[in-house]
């Protein structure tokens, strides 16, 4: 293939991907985000552990304790199902751009084939006109050297 139209390709499919690298970067920021949240949860929940020893000794209290407790949890439960909600929008978002770049690739590959087979085809009409004017010029050359003899 030619150098200039596999550097033609690269360059179009290159174009087409920029928008799925710019969301894969836009989820990444998101999944560190989640993660340094998610880094402070473990070290308030290992906090927790070091409560409930001591809550074992002391039961007043404990229902305001636990109160708190599935308040916390509470929020940990939507902030996943929020984030569940986000990635599988996310991944919906990279699908159809997938799609539509596989769709693109191939219309672009058609298009490039149709011109490759135009080109062909003028190929062959400049060669079959070549070997014609060929034939003629021999013909009238001969006919020359004939007429001179």
């Amino acid at each position: 293939m030619d150098k200039e139209l596999i550097n033609t390709l690269k360059y179009v499919l290159d174009d087409a991907l920029q928008p799925i690298h710019h969301r894969l970067d836009r989820m990444d920021q998101r999944f560190d985000g989640l993660d340094h949240r998610l880094d402070g949860m473990d070290h308030r929940l290992d906090g927790m552990d070091n409560k409930f020893d001591g809550m074992n000794k002391k039961f007043d209290g404990m229902d305001n304790k636990f109160d708190g407790l599935d308040q916390r949890i509470g929020g940990l439960e939507v902030e996943l199902k929020e984030f569940r909600s986000e990635t599988n929008t996310a991944l919906q978002l990279i699908q159809s751009g997938q799609r539509g770049t596989r769709e693109e690739m191939t219309q672009r590959f058609n298009e490039t084939r149709e011109g490759f087979q135009r080109i062909e085809a003028d190929f062959k009409f400049v060669n079959h006109k070549t070997a014609d004017h060929e034939l003629k010029f021999n013909r009238l050359e001969n006919e020359s050297k004939e007429n001179r003899q």
